[in-house]
């Protein structure tokens, strides 16, 4: 149903699964409230438009997640997802997402898919991809001459990729051997342990979203490191000492701007980046899909593709 001029309808081809999905479905994210439809990683094609949008019809698009107030400085900045009075997220909060057949969205925060990128890939860079891109831009600015990033789930995979195409040394931490093979094979240097690295680093992206390395993490940095937090979790310790003692910084990232989405798609489109391997679930086999995830058996991207009819 479309509730505003500015509204349009997709119909669905494809949403992938985040780890913050399955962090609200086990209590320990946010809390919608219910009944409330999960998937921020939606992509499809725009078949119903409201009278603002008429040009966007049959147009095949992703989204921007974040909805905040629309009138503060980060608002008007484009940094909607750290307004302080955020109004909803696609999928997260407040807003119905995509592990459906439809999905109204506000016309302003499409963003078009190039037609060499497929409905499927681009669902593994909506959330993630921009997440990365946000990651990689951050540590960008402070020039890095080496780049470690803990966790090589599609944000760690496609932040190794990013870095690549920047031309920065990039090692890679991952327990898990189905991730850590997956970027081996495509020529990235893999580590299983922490103590397996040599030398520091001007950067430490963070993508595990557990509290386990962040200790091992920060001591990889070198002086006035950047520790840069784009998957998170609760740390019951922290030594801060070890950040004071090396005058470290540590960065927070909450997905990414629009302009991240536009980039890493604009980079996958074009072959720049390669994506992880992706694994397919119809919609009627979504609790089989996150089950899968949480038995560590996916070692890439898992992508909900439903069947929606125009």
């Amino acid at each position: 149903i479309l509730d505003a001029p500015g509204d349009v309808i997709l119909a669905v081809e494809a949403c992938g699964i985040c780890g913050t999905d399955l962090h609200i479905l086990a209590g320990e994210s946010y809390r919608p409230e219910l009944p409330f439809t999960l998937g921020h990683e939606p992509v499809g094609t725009i078949v119903e438009v409201g009278a603002d949008a008429v040009e966007l019809l049959g147009k095949r698009v992703t989204v921007t997640l974040f909805t905040g107030c629309g009138t503060c400085d980060v608002c008007r900045a484009g940094d909607e997802r750290i307004c302080s009075e955020l109004r909803s997220i696609y999928g997260v909060l407040a807003a119905p997402g995509g592990f459906a057949e439809y999905l109204s969205v506000h016309a302003r925060h499409t963003i078009e898919v190039p037609p060499t990128l497929g409905s499927v890939e681009a669902a593994v860079l909506v959330d993630g991809g921009a997440t990365a891109a946000n990651a990689v831009r951050v540590a960008m600015a402070r020039e890095p001459q080496r780049v470690l990033v803990i966790g090589a789930g599609p944000i760690g995979y496609l932040a190794a990729e990013m870095l690549r195409v920047e031309g920065i040394p990039v090692d890679v931490v991952q327990r898990s051997r189905l991730r850590l093979e997956a970027l081996a094979a495509i020529g990235h240097a893999v580590y299983g342990s922490f103590d397996d690295l040599q030398g520091s680093y001007d950067a430490v992206i963070d993508c595990a979203g557990s509290p386990a390395p962040v200790t091992s993490g920060i001591e990889a940095l070198g002086p006035r490191g950047e520790y840069i937090l784009a998957g998170y979790a609760l740390v019951p310790e922290l030594d801060l000492a070890k950040v004071a003692r090396k005058e470290a910084s540590i960065r927070g990232i909450r997905s990414g701007r629009r302009e991240d989405l536009e980039y890493i798609i604009e980079l996958a489109a074009a072959g720049e980046v390669r994506l992880p391997e992706v694994q397919t679930w119809p919609l009627e086999e979504v609790n089989e899909a996150i089950a899968a995830l949480r038995r560590h058996e996916v070692g890439g991207k898992a992508v909900i593709v439903p069947t929606a009819r125009n």
